[in-house]
């Protein structure tokens, strides 16, 4: 059963992951700010959930301020 639940997990991170992406990238078109949807971000979203689009959000703010 461990694997089963592994997999739903990893599936219920991908779809609140993909979600928060979308709804980051709708309102921060709105202050010129979006974060690329690629393989890598994919991921990051897909298996961290939430906490992955949140470190997303904070390397993007600190390399488009360098």
């Amino acid at each position: 059963m461990l694997p089963v639940r592994s997999l739903a997990k990893i599936i219920f991170n991908t779809l609140i992951g993909g979600i928060a992406l979308a709804i980051i990238n709708f309102f921060g078109g709105f202050f010129n700010f979006h974060i690329a949807l690629n393989v890598v971000t994919a991921m990051v979203a897909g298996i961290l959930g939430i906490p992955g689009v949140l470190l997303l959000v904070v390397l993007k703010i600190l390399f488009k301020a360098s």
